[in-house]
Order: structure tokens, then C-alpha cells, then sequence
């Protein structure tokens, strides 16, 4: 570690150039390549995928929901418009076939669904055949419409991380303020900004060869830009630490390394381990989203070991060496706390609490498309077909097999008490399909029993290899799937986090009171996300948000314990080790906390609700833990457990001695 820093020192020149080539390289290997992320789940043991293999052969349908702004839709004006409309769309390529206008008609006359129908299913047809569909909704002529379907879901904006920029922006000024030197203002923006950089070409490029969900490269930007500038943060302080007490640049250099350097490896593998523990669920999706932000991690911690040094050099001798007037503000807190375990322990699960509060009404399923972005062609469909046809209207359940003679008429009967049915329809191969419209919406409790109970039905009277598909069973089987299987994905987690920081710290009761408090900032962030958007939440989303704190959460548990232990192995004193290490580090980790929340903030005004939830739940993550738990809860449990905090099995006494500058 230090030999690879100390060298990248000497040839600052030689590493800048290499970084500045590997960005390059990659930006234009990504523009030329373009992207190809998908946004497919697959889902092979589910009942809604085996429905979909039944529907495979009659091709994508969409429906193209119309409004008329003013008048009937099937007479006059709106007629022409809507015929005009329904050409350019029976115009589109792959399209076979288009339902005559008007087509189903709502009660007031001025609401028409036309259903277009694809030669191939939406997997297949691709990006730029969803793209043509949107284009040809969008320039409706005069008409307000929308499409409903697995093709239209495709059409969701690109990512957008011009908020980023924003994000960035706020975390300079903290880091002025906070260090009082321009040096750390731009030497930690600028390592994070080329690491991202490359690592999102990285993710794009990757997409050729991998599901990666559009989401990935924002999630990707979004912990990168955070972990980044933190990284840097941590052995940019100790190199400073090491000027003030009067090292030379070479010599600060390399004690930063062999310091901050390590927990920065240790960090960064630690998140991303995190983040592995997202394969346990076993869906291709979430292992792209993992995939890319552990890329992202990796890269920035890998920045702040190579580029940092090289981009340090021109300035070494010349950054603000002003001492650190705040150490004793953080001393006196931590003599505070180590002094009165007791009240603060109890003030910081306090607060904890009210925040987990609200995940008591935590309920785990895909938002309808009601909730996409404002001006999306599938939120104006989902808002004209509720407005023409009632509250189900956009979650059409289709119940399909093969046999079955005069029980499928049986079925549709039964179903009819609960929900509107249509007549049943022949498929190609002797196949029937039966749709099933809800008189509820799609993300409404009454929808998932209703999909239940017809799932029962359909086996019980139509045939015994009836399924029941659609984009709200092909939702709930998504969220079934990932609940499944997240006992197994937080005992991944924990416990490797566990092992990781025995072997690093040899302690047992820290790793395990770590975990503990990492647990209990889980469940205050997801209140916290409910409370700000309600229900339903993606139900991939915890599993993110607890990979993603659980790993940044390690961030500052290691800079903490790191500068604990190494005041603890000086004079064997736990309290006066813990003082010791607060006032040493506490600082930058509130400091790096709050550039890490300000950089999550900006995400929460995108269009994209999943990431808007990951952006405000993040934020609470890390201010919480930081603040709450980093300065508070961990010193007081740590001064209540004493000398028990080091035991480790065949761990050597520590060697007593006074530490010079304690700040006791």
C-alpha cells in the first residue's frame, strides 16, 4: 500500500496521464458502443412468466388509451383525428395489426383504447421499436394519449444526472468551510469525478454483455460520487495531520497510507461485499445494479490510492496547514459520553426509533405507472384509462392455458362476482385467454387478493395448467421472489461483514455491536422512506438500501475504530482511547458525512421515483450513522463494554504507555 502510493507520488506526472488515457479511452469505447441496458426480470419458476411463454406466440400487444380535449372521439373532429392516429400507427414497423377505431369506448364517448398488436414479443422487438411507438403517441395531433404495455414501459427517459453537478457543487462548499483550504476542495472532487467517470463508461460498456436496469448508472453515480470524495477526504486529513506535525510530503504521504489508505481498502472492499450479497436473491436485475456500483466503489477507492497522490504533488508544499481549533469540541463531546453511557445510549436508540417508526407500515410491491414520471406516454395512459374506464382499467389480469372446453365458460362465471371479464379468446395452438380488469387499482391490497384468488380459481375450474400473467402478477411475482430469499441475503451480509471486521480489528464485540447499530440504521432509513413516499416500495429497494448503508456505514465505523485502536494500542486506556479517537477523526466524518448526504440529496429530485426513494433514504443513512451512531452511540457502548471491547481470541495484551497529545 504505501510503496504503491509513495510511487504514484514520484510519478505524479506518469499516473495523471494514465488516468486522463483510461477516461478517454473508455468515454469514447462507451459513445461508440452505445448502451444497451435492460430492464427485463427474469423470473423462470413463476406463474406470471409461464402465462407470458403461453402469450409469446401471438406477439406484443399495446394499448394506445386517446383522449379527446373536446367532444366524442367516434364522431366529427375526434374521429378524424383518431383515425389519422391509428394509420400512423398500423404505419410503424413489426405492427400487424391495429384495432379499428374507435375501438373500446368510454361511457362519456370521449375515450378510446385501441389495442396494437406486434409480430414478435417487446424482448424482442427491442429499444428502438418501443422509441418509434412513444413517437408516434406523443405527436397524437391534436389528441391526448398514452400507451399501456411492456413496450411503452420501455420508453422511460434515459438517466439523468445533471443533479449531480448540484451535488458536488454544495459538497465544495463544505469542504471550504470545513478545511479552510481550496486544495481540499478540488483534490477530492476532482479524484471522484474522473473515477466516475470511467466507471460509468465501464457500466455502459457492460451492458452489451450483461442485464444492466437504466437505473444502473445512477446508482453507480450516486454511491461513487459519495464513497469518492469520502475516500480522498480520509487520507487527504491524515496527510495534513502528518505536515502539521511536521513530516515531509513524502513521509506524510506514506503514513496517510499505511493508515487511511488501509481503511480505505478495507472500506471499499467492505461495500462492495455489501453489495455481492445483492447475488443471494438470484435475480439478474439486481446483480446489474450490484455489479455497477461495486464497479463504481472499487474504481473511486482505487482513485484516492493512485490519482490523489499524483494530483497532490504539485501542491504538496504549498496547501493550508491550519491546525484543527475544533479537536476539542469533539474531545469534550466524547469525554461527555464516555462519562454518562447510560443517557446517551438511550437518546440516540431514541431517535432511532421515531425514525423506524413508520416501517411498520412498510409494504413491498411495484408502484403502478401511475407513479412514473409526469408526461410519461405510460403515466397519461394509466391517468386517461382510470379516468374512461374506472380504477382497474390499467391492471388487466390475463388468465391463459390450454384445454379446458366448457370449464373456461365456468371460470369466466366465477370470476365475474369479483371482477369484470371479458368473453374468452382463442390462441394460436388451441390455447384460451380470459382478461381479468379489477375493480381496484393495481396498487391497491384488494388487486393482490383478487390475483390470488383468480390464480386458485384457475387451476381449481379452468384447467390444471391455466396461469394468470400480466404486468400486476408479473409485479407481485417480482416482489415474492425478492422477499423470498432476503432472510438468506441479510445473513450474507452480516455476517461477512462480521468476520471482515474481526479479522481487521482481532475484537469480537466490535464487529458485533457494529452490525447491531448498522441494523437498527437499516430499519430508520426505511422509515424514513416511508414515510416520505408511502407505499407500495420497490421491493428491490431495502435490499439496495441495506447493501449500500450497510457498506457505507463501514466507511466510518473503520476511520472511528481505526484511530480508537491505534490510541488504545499506545496506552491501553479504552476511555481515553475513544476521547482520542473522536476528536481525532470526528470532524471528518461529520464533515464527510454531510458532503456524502448532500451528493445522495440531489438524487431525490429526479424524475425516476426508485431513485428518489434511494436518494432520501441514503441521506438519512449516512447522517444518521454519522452523527447519531458514529459520535454518540458507538463511544457510549464502547465505554460500557471497557477492556472487553479488545478481547480476541490469543490477542496479545496491549503495551501501556501514555500517548503523547492525548486530548484527555
Amino acid at each position: 500500500m504505501t510503496a504503491l502510493v509513495s510511487w504514484c507520488f514520484r510519478r505524479a506526472g506518469v499516473v495523471i496521464v494514465l488516468w486522463l488515457v483510461a477516461l478517454g479511452g473508455l468515454v469514447s469505447a462507451a459513445v461508440h458502443t452505445g448502451a444497451a441496458f435492460r430492464d427485463t426480470v427474469d423470473l423462470p419458476a413463476a406463474d406470471s412468466t409461464a402465462a407470458a411463454k403461453l402469450l409469446r406466440t401471438t406477439g406484443a400487444a399495446e394499448r394506445v388509451v386517446v383522449r379527446s380535449p373536446d367532444g366524442s372521439i367516434d364522431s366529427g373532429a375526434g374521429r378524424a383525428r383518431l383515425d389519422a392516429l391509428a394509420a400512423r400507427l398500423a404505419a410503424l414497423p413489426h405492427v400487424v395489426a391495429v384495432d379499428p377505431p374507435p375501438g373500446l369506448l368510454s361511457a362519456d364517448r370521449r375515450t378510446a383504447v385501441l389495442t396494437v398488436r406486434f409480430d414478435a414479443p417487446a424482448a424482442d422487438l427491442g429499444q428502438e421499436t418501443a422509441d418509434a411507438l412513444a413517437a408516434t403517441v406523443r405527436d397524437a395531433g391534436g389528441l391526448t394519449a398514452g400507451a399501456s404495455g411492456e413496450l411503452a414501459a420501455m420508453t422511460a427517459a434515459a438517466p439523468d444526472l445533471g443533479n449531480a453537478g448540484i451535488g458536488l457543487l454544495a459538497a465544495a462548499v463544505v469542504l471550504l468551510v470545513a478545511f479552510g483550504s481550496v486544495t481540499c476542495v478540488l483534490l477530492p472532487i476532482l479524484t471522484a469525478a474522473v473515477s466516475v467517470g470511467s466507471a460509468l463508461a465501464v457500466v455502459t460498456l457492460l451492458s452489451h454483455v450483461m442485464t444492466m436496469p437504466k437505473i444502473s448508472t445512477e446508482i453507480a453515480a450516486l454511491l461513487g460520487l459519495g464513497v469518492g470524495v469520502d475516500y480522498a477526504l480520509f487520507v487527504l486529513t491524515r496527510y495534513r495531520q502528518g505536515r502539521r506535525d511536521g513530516a515531509e510530503p513524502g513521509a506524510a504521504l506514506a503514513v496517510a497510507a499505511a493508515t487511511s489508505g488501509r481503511s480505505v481498502v478495507f472500506a471499499g472492499v467492505t461495500v462492495c461485499v455489501s453489495l455481492a450479497g445483492m447475488v443471494t436473491i438470484g435475480l439478474a436485475f439486481l446483480d446489474g445494479i450490484a455489479v455497477a456500483a461495486a464497479i463504481s466503489v472499487l474504481l473511486t477507492g482505487f482513485a484516492a490510492l493512485t490519482l490523489l497522490p499524483a494530483l497532490l504533488r504539485p501542491v504538496a508544499r504549498r496547501m493550508s496547514l491550519r491546525p484543527d481549533s475544533r479537536a476539542a469540541g469533539w474531545a469534550r463531546l466524547a469525554r461527555s459520553v464516555t462519562a454518562r453511557p447510560g443517557p446517551y445510549t438511550f437518546a440516540a436508540l431514541l431517535v432511532v426509533a421515531v425514525l423506524a417508526l413508520p416501517m411498520t407500515g412498510l409494504r413491498l410491491g411495484v408502484p403502478d405507472a401511475a407513479l412514473d414520471p409526469p408526461g410519461s406516454i405510460t403515466r397519461t395512459a394509466a391517468e386517461l384509462l382510470e379516468e374512461g374506464f374506472g380504477p382497474g382499467a390499467d391492471a388487466p389480469l390475463l388468465v391463459v392455458g390450454t384445454g379446458g372446453g366448457e370449464s373456461v365458460g365456468a371460470l369466466r362465471e366465477a370470476l365475474l362476482a369479483s371482477a369484470d371479464v371479458g368473453p374468452p379468446t382463442a390462441l394460436p395452438g388451441g390455447g384460451w385467454l380470459l382478461t381479468v380488469i379489477p375493480r381496484t387499482g393495481p396498487g391497491d391490497p384488494a388487486t393482490g387478493e383478487l390475483l390470488a384468488s383468480t390464480r386458485v380459481m384457475a387451476r381449481i375450474i379452468g384447467s390444471p395448467d391455466a396461469h394468470v400473467g400480466g404486468i400486476v402478477a408479473a409485479r407481485a411475482d417480482f416482489s415474492a421472489a425478492i422477499t423470498a430469499r432476503l432472510p438468506l441475503f441479510l445473513a450474507t451480509v452480516v455476517g461477512i461483514s462480521v468476520l471482515l471486521l474481526a479479522w481487521v480489528f482481532r475484537s469480537v464485540l466490535i464487529p458485533l455491536t457494529a452490525a447491531v447499530m448498522n441494523l437498527l440504521t437499516a430499519a430508520a432509513t426505511t422509515g424514513a422512506v416511508v414515510f416520505a413516499f408511502g407505499g407500495p416500495i420497490e421491493p428491490y429497494l431495502p435490499v439496495f438500501l441495506f447493501a449500500g448503508l450497510f457498506g457505507l456505514s463501514m466507511d466510518y465505523e473503520v476511520f472511528l475504530i481505526a484511530g480508537i485502536q491505534e490510541a488504545w494500542r499506545r496506552h491501553g486506556d479504552t476511555r481515553t482511547a475513544i476521547v482520542d479517537g473522536v476528536a481525532a477523526t470526528g470532524r471528518t466524518i461529520t464533515a464527510a458525512a454531510l458532503i456524502m448526504a448532500l451528493v445522495f440529496v440531489s438524487f431525490a429530485f429526479v424524475d425516476a421515483r426508485v431513485v428518489r426513494e434511494a436518494g432520501v433514504g441514503l441521506t438519512v443513512a449516512v447522517l444518521l450513522d454519522a452523527v447519531v451512531v458514529r459520535c454518540v452511540l458507538v463511544p457510549a457502548v464502547m465505554a460500557r463494554l471497557g477492556a472487553a471491547n479488545w478481547w480476541f481470541p490469543r490477542r496479545k495484551a496491549a503495551v501501556a504507555g501514555e500517548l503523547v497529545g492525548s486530548t484527555r
